[in-house]
């Protein structure tokens, strides 16, 4: 799970802006809302409002670069660092980016900091908390005088003197340390591998209103009976009268226009040229039942909001089976008020310790008292176009207030700012 996120210097955002998930001592719906780990109370759920542009999706942006970029092994061949620095004044887009990760494997808690700018990695500490005490992993350092990165590990760690050697000679100017140990040619290291595994196997994708999310869950139908059924269940249970979904693989063969093309692409690419015309696909098909009738559509017979929620409902077994977690730039595209409601109760109710972060701009689940104020952020740009980020309870509010009135009163911030609805025509 996620404790604490910070940024600096990260496309909208310039100044340190931080998402910490730690839950208040509001004991509402907390046998749902809240997952203790040793001493913390950890929120499963963030959700993040503001207006359009006003950089609440790029604090998501933000937080999934990181995740991937840490354990990016095709950055070996890459001698720049995707992303932008704040560009809305002279001096942020030549200063470096910061970001923090607190985070727990199983019961604990880990500490990243990376420093960076387009050009290379400044500095990255990985420390741990296997005691009260906090230990080194490792500590990577760039030296501009030798122009080279000096990194020092935690005697707790454990590696022997090839290990380091080969970690630290893979720590090149674009590569995490992370990166050079799932690189290199060594023995494992527990300590490594659990941070493997975590970056690898339990952060998801971002969710977008664009992501593809059929390819996903189609993949997760054919290779596992449990999800395929726990998904027609969460379709069935939503109302969508499905009581069963299969995938097909078809073939059909490529018309001359395509074959063409294919054959060029190639070409052009220095690759070889395909063997034959045929191309497979996957075909998802899903069976309703009423108690009139029973018949099986293709996918294309069906409404954007089926797909959207069948894709929600891969991504929610992944949440509650495997206490994943997962980003989605608003979350609600293509859902009715109630089913994007159900569906996260759906998650708070049957997990653990998975952990769903979004933005949204359904105003209405300000209202609902399962989406508590210490879970609830607003993201707005200042005079400067930068974003700043603050917690819904941090306004201090009556338990009595509406949180919903109150935003829409103006007094948390976080809305758009419009001008008069008469337009000069002449």
């Amino acid at each position: 799970m996620i404790h604490q996120f910070r940024v600096k210097n990260f496309l909208s955002i310039r100044e340190e802006q931080v998402l910490d998930f730690t839950a208040s001592p509001d004991k509402t719906y907390e046998e749902y809302t809240v997952a203790t780990i040793r001493n913390y109370r950890i929120a499963k759920l963030g959700v993040i409002y503001g207006s359009n542009a006003s950089g609440k999706s790029n604090i998501l942006i933000a937080m999934h670069w990181l995740l991937d970029f840490i354990n990016l092994e095709s950055k070996k061949n890459k001698d720049s660092i995707d992303f932008a620095p704040f560009l809305l004044d002279e001096n942020s887009r030549n200063e470096h980016t910061q970001v923090v990760l607190s985070f727990f494997i199983e019961d604990v808690r880990y500490e990243y900091f990376l420093e960076v700018d387009r050009t290379r990695i400044y500095k990255e500490e990985m420390s741990y908390y296997p005691t009260n005490r906090k230990s080194l992993i490792y500590l990577r350092e760039w030296d501009g005088a030798k122009e080279y990165s000096a990194v020092s590990f935690g005697n707790s760690v454990k590696l022997n003197a090839r290990q380091e050697l080969a970690i630290e000679a893979g720590s090149a100017q674009t590569i995490t340390t992370l990166s050079a140990y799932m690189c290199g040619n060594i023995e494992k290291n527990s300590v490594f591998e659990k941070l493997k595994l975590f970056f690898l196997r339990t952060t998801m994708p971002l969710l977008t209103i664009k992501s593809d999310m059929n390819i996903y869950a189609n993949r997760k139908v054919k290779g596992d009976e449990q999800c395929k059924a726990f998904i027609c269940q969460v379709l069935s249970k939503a109302d969508f009268n499905i009581s069963d979904l299969f995938v097909e693989e078809e073939e059909e063969e490529m018309d001359d226009d395509t074959w063409k093309r294919v054959n060029a692409i190639a070409e052009l690419a220095n690759r070889p040229k395909p063997k034959n015309r045929t191309l497979s696909k996957e075909e998802l098909y899903f069976t309703h039942k009423t108690p009139f009738f029973e018949e099986t559509f293709f996918e294309g017979l069906e409404s954007s909001g089926t797909e959207r929620m069948y894709g929600l409902a891969a991504i929610l077994f992944n949440l509650i089976k495997h206490n994943m977690i997962c980003l989605a730039d608003e979350l609600e595209s293509s859902l009715h008020y109630d089913l994007l409601l159900y569906f996260i109760k759906l998650f708070l109710v049957n997990s653990k310790r998975g952990q769903l972060i979004f933005s949204t701009h359904s105003l209405m689940l300000l209202d609902e008292k399962i989406i508590r104020r210490d879970m609830t952020f607003f993201a707005e740009k200042n005079v400067a176009g930068a974003t700043e980020i603050f917690k819904a309870k941090d306004f201090g509010l009556h338990k009595d207030v509406s949180v919903l009135n109150a935003y829409r009163a103006g007094k948390l911030g976080a809305k758009p700012e419009l001008g008069s609805i008469y337009l000069d025509l002449d």
